[in-house]
């Protein structure tokens, strides 16, 4: 059996952090403090053209730009005691120069700061007129979430093997340069299949990818993944892959019949004691 409190540490953490939990019922987004505030476009996102209160707006209302799914809570809260610590003395020292909690927040313009320490939030704060009920773009942080689902999928028997070739899994891979790419080495992005993931190049394999998203054609991002060609031979060199993570959505969705947001609502946040409803997009 899962341990959940270790799952719920780990997941109240991302869920803070990055916000990708939200409120979602439709009477709760009418009330949604941001829902009016003006946001760039997904593509201006990618160039790094935003000013930076524009970017703010555009990452916590990241549900305008593309349709959502809702990944429900359970009707249970697991609530974490709350000890609340000083950090007024944090300090670290690098270059020659010194500096504290507010310099790390404010040089990196940090979004929100969550510390749990055995079970115990000991510290909680959000800037950039964020608050606990605002939503924010989880970014990379999914591609974990997804490898996750793989994991519970090997658990229920829906996958057999992470060694499993992918395309026992995803038939259109059959012929294509995944091939013989297992579902090893799709999680580890050692696939060997060619990928450029620059965001600000117009011409590379990523924006090519967010073209698709953007155009909502159903399973146009799978047939640009099968039709890039071999680099290396699978295993054998890693390579930072986004659209690799849409493949491994699409795995488990395959593996499983049911869509990604609804499994894992299911295997992890309906179980863990969430505050709120995620959205998936």
């Amino acid at each position: 059996m899962p341990d959940h409190s270790l799952l719920h540490k780990l997941m109240a953490t991302i869920a803070s952090i990055t916000a990708l939990t939200s409120v979602s019922a439709s009477a709760e987004n009418a009330l949604y403090r941001h829902a009016s505030e003006p946001i760039g476009t997904v593509r201006e996102v990618y160039d790094g053209k935003l000013l930076p209160d524009i970017q703010v707006n555009t990452f916590r209302n990241i549900d305008r730009l593309f349709p959502t799914r809702v990944v429900p809570r359970g009707n249970h809260v697991q609530q974490l005691p709350v000890d609340p610590t000083s950090f007024l003395d944090f300090e670290f020292s690098a270059n020659g120069k010194t500096y504290d909690l507010y310099d790390v927040l404010s040089m990196n313009r940090v979004s929100g700061l969550l510390i749990i320490h055995n079970g115990r939030v000991l510290f909680e704060n959000y800037l950039l007129g964020n608050d606990e009920q605002t939503r924010w773009m989880s970014m990379s942080v999914v591609k974990s979430m997804t490898a996750m689902l793989i994991g519970a999928a090997i658990q229920d028997g829906l996958i057999h093997s992470i060694d499993d070739p992918i395309a026992l899994y995803l038939p259109r891979f059959k012929g294509t340069a995944y091939d013989a790419v297992t579902v090893r080495n799709l999680l580890q992005m050692t696939s060997g299949v060619a990928w450029n993931e620059t965001y600000t190049d117009p011409g590379s394999d990523r924006r090519r990818m967010l073209e698709a998203q953007i155009a909502q054609q159903p399973g146009a991002i799978l047939d640009l993944m099968a039709a890039l060609p071999r680099a290396a031979e699978p295993g054998t060199r890693w390579n930072y892959s986004t659209g690799e993570t849409h493949v491994v959505g699409a795995l488990v969705q395959a593996a499983t019949g049911k869509p990604v947001a609804e499994y894992l609502s299911e295997k992890i946040w309906s179980t863990v004691g969430m505050e709120a409803d995620a959205n998936w997009w």
